[in-house]
């Protein structure tokens, strides 16, 4: 509690320390008296507060009852700290989902599922009760796993939990390390591996699938020695033999494809638009105008050269600018409008490819360096002195800089030739 001489109480206060209680503070307790029942209290408390009080029944048996409680809440405590201890023991037992089907489309299921099999059959039971959780879960599988995925139209699912089931149960029942639990649970071993058979027939069935059911006509001959102990089971399992031949087409299955496949489709899709692209774009590149220029593309846009606002692309097409505005200088007007339109061209097509709009808040500045071309070509359209077949190929090749997607799509660059 807090230095006395710096604590203010209040009424809100008081409520609140005798609600802690356990129980609310009643109502003749107000603003008007609540000095008063903390004075008459703090003295009460003060009187009973010695070791004679201790003597008292009344004080003996709240002695008792937190002796108790404590002790109930070790007890519990002790419990949870167990059962913890088991559920860490038996995690390597997996416990996949009721209807669970192993995804992938070219997927061994026998081979997926196998690996739960062999967790159970293998785990070592410290006590009848882990004993009993290994048989459960192996008839989680038969009674419920196999009829679930049935129900999702995947019966080779269910048969590939039935065949794991009757391959891994004689892995059990040999163990002599745990004879004596199989001794005690004979009768109900010997049911789940007689379900185990039958619903491995069943699957089969279902899926209607005369590969398979040659397979487990085959199997169950060959394998039933393994199960001598369960005389009465072998002779039941005998008669569960498919020998008849199914016709007709197998049921259709399926399948999902797993992260990895789902991954590899994707990259295979992206390859594949890529290659459509590249296409597209050598004919459509053959019909250009506007060649692409392999100097602009490797030395002025390259990714390498992508920085913040663009700013070393912005450079070096200013120092092309120079060589373009000289041609223009000596009347070499057609050589530099196509250098123009290139320089152009790559702009647009790298804004795209390398997304140079991640690399700018408001200002693009590769822009600058064409809206700077185009007002030369512009003056010169004034002055009279752009011959007239390289204004309308200009017109007729910026035809192409706006059907572009970064011009369409982003606005790069701004509006049409202004002369």
């Amino acid at each position: 509690m807090p230095d006395k001489k710096t604590y203010e109480w209040d009424f809100d206060l008081f409520e609140k320390t005798w609600s802690l209680r356990g129980r609310p503070c009643p109502d003749c307790v107000n603003e008007s008296n609540w000095r008063a029942w903390r004075q008459y209290l703090s003295r009460l408390i003060s009187k009973h507060l010695c070791a004679d009080t201790m003597q008292t029944k009344e004080f003996q048996e709240e002695l008792e009852a937190v002796r108790r409680d404590k002790e109930e809440r070790l007890a519990h405590q002790k419990k949870l700290d167990e059962a913890a201890e088991v559920r860490r023991r038996r995690s390597c037992m997996e416990r996949p989902k009721i209807d669970y089907v192993p995804k992938g489309l070219y997927i061994d299921l026998e081979e997926a599922y196998a690996k739960y099999f062999q967790q159970v059959v293998t785990f070592f039971p410290n006590d009848k009760d882990d004993f009993m959780y290994m048989l459960r879960l192996l008839e989680r599988w038969e009674k419920k796993s196999i009829p679930a995925v049935l129900a999702k139209g995947r019966p080779d699912a269910a048969y590939a939990i039935a065949m794991g089931l009757c391959e891994h149960l004689p892995l059990l029942i040999f163990r002599d390390d745990i004879r004596d639990y199989l001794n005690e649970y004979k009768l109900r071993i010997g049911k789940l591996i007689y379900a185990s058979f039958a619903a491995l027939v069943d699957s089969v069935a279902a899926w209607n699938n005369e590969e398979k059911r040659e397979e487990v006509f085959t199997y169950i001959f060959t394998h039933l020695s393994q199960f001598d102990d369960f005389k009465r089971v072998q002779n039941n399992i005998q008669m569960l033999a498919p020998s008849k031949k199914f016709t007709g087409e197998p049921v259709k299955i399926e399948r999902e494809m797993n992260d990895e496949e789902e991954r590899a489709a994707r990259e295979a899709e992206r390859r594949r638009l890529e290659k459509e692209r590249q296409i597209l774009e050598t004919e459509k590149e053959a019909k250009s105008l506007i060649p692409l220029n392999k100097d602009y593309e490797q030395k002025i846009f390259n990714r390498r050269n992508v920085d913040w606002d663009c700013y070393s692309i912005w450079q070096l097409m200013l120092e092309e600018n120079k060589n373009i505005e000289k041609l223009l200088a000596v009347g070499e007007y057609q050589a530099a409008a196509l250098m123009f339109l290139q320089l152009t061209k790559s702009m647009c097509r790298h804004f795209v490819i390398d997304r140079h709009w991640e690399y700018f808040d408001d200002m693009y500045s590769p822009e600058y360096a064409i809206r700077d071309l185009t007002e030369e070509f512009e003056k010169l359209a004034k002055e009279g002195k752009l011959p007239e077949d390289v204004n309308v190929y200009l017109h007729e090749a910026w035809k192409e800089i706006e059907e572009m997607e970064s011009c369409t799509d982003y606005g790069v660059p701004r509006g049409a030739l202004p002369f």
